[in-house]
């Protein structure tokens, strides 16, 4: 029996839905930045910008933060 959460089996949809949501913002915010001149060009931008601030999140808020090492100091 596998008690971690990262080694369990996960379906196809567990495991392709988010990088296609994320790709298919992405791709409707370059279009959109393509052929509008407006306010929405905003929204645009962000969704170009999507990938680079999940990215930014995950690396400076959900690392793992490293334990100290224990140095024994008695000696034998």
């Amino acid at each position: 029996m596998v008690t971690h959460l990262f080694m369990q089996s996960k379906s196809l949809t567990q495991i392709f839905l988010w990088p296609l949501v994320i790709g298919l913002v992405t791709s409707l915010g370059l279009v959109t930045a393509l052929l509008v001149d407006d306010a929405r060009e905003l929204l645009s931008d962000g969704a170009v910008a999507l990938p680079i601030l999940i990215s930014a999140y995950y690396y400076f808020c959900k690392r793992p933060v490293a334990k100290p090492v224990r140095v024994s100091t008695s000696r034998k």
